[in-house]
């Protein structure tokens, strides 16, 4: 089986449209026939992630590996009574109907843009995710993470992921009792509001 070798055959910028990523895919045997069923991203999702600096394709030890940094915050309210809450990812449900569902560590998770800063990349992931504004000092860090593995979205394709994890309260003016809705191109994901 041959690797895609970044520096000496591949650059990210060499990769404009669909047919040139999916030709690299074919070429080095990454099994993308199957992605956008079940829970898999399309090839176009890919490609939009490196046309939004959002990842890095780079060559290790002769394997392709996909390289994403994020943002993780675990969202919490609580009323006036005391009574804690934690937001959390309910469903997606794209628009060709497939729907999926995800145990995530986090409320919200926001692929970072290389070179942001995490605490901004919170505050965006926030407002693009929930529609709300908050003030960066409802944000506390927790932590850092890093990890190997697979992708669900990308079957076949191996990354490695370096995560800023952070917790936030919302606000009377910011909760929703309902929870949230992102509406993006492809599909809708639905946030709730779950009693601790």
């Amino acid at each position: 089986m041959r690797h895609l070798k970044l520096f000496e055959y591949f650059s990210s910028d060499e990769i404009n449209t669909i047919e040139e990523l999916e030709s690299k895919l074919k070429e080095y045997n990454i099994p993308y026939e199957n992605w956008g069923k079940g829970y898999a991203k399309t090839v176009n999702h890919l490609l939009d992630e490196l046309k939004n600096d959002e990842c890095a394709i780079i060559d290790e030890q002769g394997y392709i590996i996909r390289y994403i940094e994020f943002v993780g915050v675990r969202v919490f309210y609580r009323d006036k009574s005391g009574v804690k809450y934690y937001l959390k990812e309910d469903r997606q449900v794209f628009k060709d109907g497939r729907e999926r569902r995800r145990t995530m560590q986090s409320s919200v998770a926001e692929k970072m843009k290389f070179g942001e800063d995490a605490d901004l990349s919170a505050v965006r992931g926030i407002k693009e995710e929930l529609g709300i504004d908050i003030d960066p000092n409802q944000l506390i860090k927790r932590r850092d993470l890093f990890y190997d593995g697979g992708s669900q979205s990308y079957p076949g394709l191996k990354s490695k992921y370096k995560g800023h994890v952070f917790n936030c309260t919302l606000i009377d003016s910011q909760y929703k009792p309902e929870g949230y809705v992102e509406v993006q191109k492809d599909k809708s994901t639905y946030f709730i509001w779950e009693k601790m």
